[in-house]
C-alpha cells in the first residue's frame, strides 16, 4: 500500500497546476490511465482566455462568459477565475510556455466565438499541446512528484465519511492496488466517450465523474453538454479531429454545400455565436439539405495565414487531400466538452471531505449551460491552483490515522476477460454511444430520451453479468453511470436552455430559425 499527502487522478492541465502546487508542501503522486501526455488537454487548439489589453476588461470577460452560459453560471465563481486569468499566463509563462507574440513583443490575442474582444492567448493550433509537454516536463523533474503510468483509478477509498485515497487497476501486470493519501483530487477530464462522435481522446470515458458519484459526491447540470460545431468530416477515419474556433475567428465562415453563408440567420454574430448555438443550426441544416456535413470556408484568409497559424489544421487537411486555400473543409459537430460535473466550491472542494476536483470533471459553475471558447483550459489552471493551496493548507492540520480497516468493498471482479467478454463489451459500448448520439445528442425530444432510459437499462442488465477485472469492463461501467446521470438531468430540466435543447419545449436564449 502507498502513502502520498495528495494524490491527483489525471494528468491535464488542471491535475498538473495542481500537482506543481501541492509539491512545494508534500508528496505527490500523479496518476495516469494511459501515458501522461494523453489528455484532454493535449487536444485543445484554440488557447486560453485572459483580459490583457488595455480595451479589454474583466467586466467584459465576465458577461461574455455570463451570456455563454445562458445565465446559468455561478458570477461569483466566473469573476473568481477571470480576475485570476492574468496571473494563470504568467505562471504558465514562467513554467517556460512560449506563447505567440506580435511584432512588438506582446502576446498576440486571437478571437474566438462570444467573445466581445480579442483575448485567446495562444501556440499557433496547438496550445494545449505545448501547455501538456512543459508541464509534463516540469513534473518529471519534480523529486516530490511520483508519477504512475498505465494506472486506472478503480474505486476511491472512504471511511469515517472521508476520502482517504483510491484503489488502482496496474494495467500492465492486472494487478490492484491502493494509494492512501491526505487528499484526493479528480482531474480526470470529461466524458466525451459516451457519444458515437466526439473530438475527446479514447479515454476520456467519465471515470472521475462516476466514481465521485459512487462515493456520494454531489452532482451538477449533467444536461449541458456542449458540442463542437466544427470537427473534421472525415468518413475514412474512426479518428474526430477537431477544426479550432479560432480558424473561424481568423475570418473562415461556415457554409452551405454550395458556398453561401448561413450562420447570419440565426445569430448576431454569424459564424462567431456562442458553439451551442452554432452547433444547432449546423445540425439543422444538415437536416434542411439532407447533407452528411456542411463546410468551412478559409479561403478568404491571407494567403500564407492558415500554414503560420494554423499549421495543425493545414496539414490534417492536406493529409486528407483538402487544401484549405483551395478547398471548402467539410466539418460535422461532435461532441466535445462537458459542462457539468462533480460540484465543488470555489477551492476544489467536493461534497465529499477529502475528495477535490478541478477541471473538466467539475463543475464549479462557470460554465453554466454552455461554455465560452477558451475557458476551459482557464478553469483549470485557476482552480487547479485554488484547490492545491486550500489543501496544502488543510492536510498541515492532520496526521495520518490507520488505514489497515479501508477496503473497497464496491468490487466484486473475478478472474480475466475471455474473447467473448470482449466482443461483449465493445458491443455494448457501440450500443450506448449510439444511444446517447441519438437520443440525447445536439437535439432532444422527451421520447428519445425515455427511449435512451429504456436502451440503457437493456445495456446495464447485461454489463452486470460480466465480472472480470479489466479496465474495459469498468470502463462501460463508468460510461454507463455518466450516460445515466446525464439522462436524469436531461428529464429532469423543464426547459431548452444553452447546450440542452428539447424540440417542442419552452425556449429561453436563441431559437432556430
Amino acid at each position: 500500500m502507498l502513502y502520498f499527502d495528495y494524490v491527483v487522478i489525471g494528468s491535464g492541465i488542471a491535475g498538473l497546476t495542481f500537482a506543481l502546487e501541492a509539491a512545494a508542501h508534500g508528496r505527490v503522486a500523479i496518476v495516469c490511465k494511459a501515458a501522461l501526455y494523453e489528455t484532454n488537454t493535449m487536444y485543445a487548439q484554440g488557447g486560453i482566455a485572459a483580459v490583457l489589453s488595455s480595451i479589454d476588461s474583466f467586466e467584459q470577460h465576465v458577461q461574455d462568459t455570463l451570456t455563454a452560459g445562458a445565465g446559468l453560471c455561478d458570477e461569483a465563481a466566473v469573476r473568481f477565475m477571470v480576475e485570476r486569468a492574468p496571473e494563470s499566463i504568467n505562471w504558465l509563462q514562467e513554467q517556460g510556455v512560449y506563447f505567440d507574440t506580435d511584432n512588438d513583443k506582446t502576446i498576440a490575442l486571437g478571437l474566438e466565438g462570444g467573445h466581445s474582444q480579442h483575448r485567446i492567448v495562444h501556440v499557433k493550433d496547438h496550445t494545449g499541446l505545448s501547455i501538456q509537454q512543459v508541464l509534463g516536463q516540469a513534473v518529471r523533474q519534480h523529486r516530490n512528484i511520483t508519477i504512475l503510468e498505465h494506472h486506472m483509478a478503480l474505486e476511491l477509498l472512504i471511511q469515517d465519511e472521508k476520502c482517504q485515497g483510491v484503489q488502482l487497476l496496474d494495467l500492465k501486470t492486472h494487478e490492484a492496488r491502493s494509494i492512501l493519501a491526505k487528499a484526493v483530487v479528480l482531474a480526470t477530464g470529461g466524458s466525451g466517450q459516451i457519444y458515437q462522435h466526439t473530438t475527446n481522446p479514447t479515454i476520456a470515458t467519465g471515470d472521475g465523474l462516476a466514481m465521485a458519484h459512487r462515493a456520494g459526491a454531489k452532482i451538477s447540470n449533467m444536461e449541458f453538454f456542449q458540442f463542437h460545431p466544427t470537427a473534421l468530416y472525415n468518413p475514412a477515419s474512426k479518428d474526430t479531429f477537431l477544426i479550432s474556433e479560432a480558424l473561424r475567428g481568423a475570418g473562415a465562415e461556415l457554409v452551405l454545400p454550395d458556398g453561401t453563408p448561413f450562420m447570419h440567420r440565426y445569430h448576431p454574430q454569424g459564424s462567431l455565436a456562442p458553439r451551442d448555438v452554432v452547433a444547432r443550426a449546423v445540425y439543422h441544416e444538415m437536416q434542411l439539405h439532407n447533407s452528411s456535413c456542411l463546410y468551412l470556408d478559409a479561403r478568404n484568409l491571407a494567403e500564407g495565414h492558415m500554414q503560420q497559424h494554423f499549421p495543425l489544421i493545414y496539414n490534417k487537411c492536406k493529409s486528407i487531400a483538402i487544401l484549405a486555400e483551395r478547398d471548402l473543409i467539410p466539418i460535422v459537430p461532435a461532441a466535445h466538452y462537458q459542462c457539468g460535473g462533480v460540484v465543488t466550491n470555489l477551492y476544489g472542494q467536493t461534497s465529499v471531505p477529502g475528495l477535490y476536483a478541478v477541471g473538466e470533471v467539475a463543475c464549479t459553475g462557470v460554465h453554466g449551460a454552455n461554455r465560452l471558447a477558451s475557458n476551459s483550459l482557464l478553469e483549470g489552471l485557476v482552480f487547479g491552483k485554488a484547490a492545491a493551496v486550500h489543501a496544502s493548507e488543510t492536510i498541515q492540520q492532520q496526521r495520518l490515522t490507520s488505514y489497515q480497516s479501508i477496503i473497497c468493498n464496491r468490487l466484486h471482479y473475478t478472474g480475466h476477460l475471455t474473447y467473448a467478454d470482449t466482443l461483449t463489451i465493445d458491443g455494448l459500448r457501440e450500443e450506448l454511444k449510439l444511444t446517447m448520439w441519438e437520443n440525447t445528442g445536439i437535439v432532444r425530444t422527451t421520447a428519445g430520451l425515455a427511449e435512451a432510459n429504456y436502451k440503457l437499462a437493456m445495456i446495464r442488465s447485461e454489463a452486470e453479468k460480466l465480472t472480470s477485472l479489466s479496465a474495459e469492463l469498468q470502463e462501460l461501467r463508468n460510461m454507463l453511470a455518466v450516460a445515466e446521470l446525464t439522462i436524469k438531468a436531461c428529464l429532469e430540466r423543464k426547459e431548452s436552455i444553452g447546450g440542452h435543447f428539447v424540440e417542442n419545449q419552452s425556449v429561453k436564449i436563441e431559437q432556430l430559425a
